[in-house]
């Protein structure tokens, strides 16, 4: 799956819900462990492990929802080493135009990124880009709805 584009990994990410560990690291091509530090009473995560470095992801958080006490459909969020040659333009061309765009306001530090959301049938995906003219992809975020 290592030769698989962004966008066609968001898409079998999509095809997989509700999100799983075991096969958000599959398809991502990575491996995930457990992040305690980053668990609450309603909410375990997942990441990359310390140290890993053979992965085109710079950093993966995955929270899953406690099945008794967790709201929503969990979250996924990776920013990537590099933009893979993907800019606004591919966005478009990928996901069309009908999104919300959130820019970071200017008391924000700079190199914040700017967001594409798109409200899809699975649920929202938020595709962070640079701040700039070249605006080229840089993470994604997913908010799958709560599975029924």
């Amino acid at each position: 799956m290592a030769n698989l584009s962004i966008f066609e990994v968001i898409e079998r990410l999509s095809q997989n819900l509700p999100l799983d560990p075991a096969k958000v690291a599959e398809i991502l091509n990575t491996r995930l462990e457990r992040d305690s530090a980053g668990d609450s009473p309603v909410l375990t995560s997942y990441g990359l492990p310390p140290g890993f470095k053979d992965s085109r992801y710079q950093t993966v958080e995955l929270r899953i929802p406690h099945p008794l006490f967790g709201t929503g459909g969990g979250l996924l969020n990776v920013v990537l080493q590099g933009d893979e040659g993907l800019d606004s333009g591919a966005i478009f061309q990928h996901f069309g135009l009908d999104f919300q765009r959130d820019v970071p306001s200017p008391r924000y530090p700079p190199g914040l990124p700017v967001y594409y959301n798109y409200e899809l049938p699975w649920g929202t995906l938020s595709l962070g880009t640079t701040n700039d003219d070249a605006a080229k992809l840089g993470s994604f975020i997913m908010k799958p709805k709560k599975p029924e």
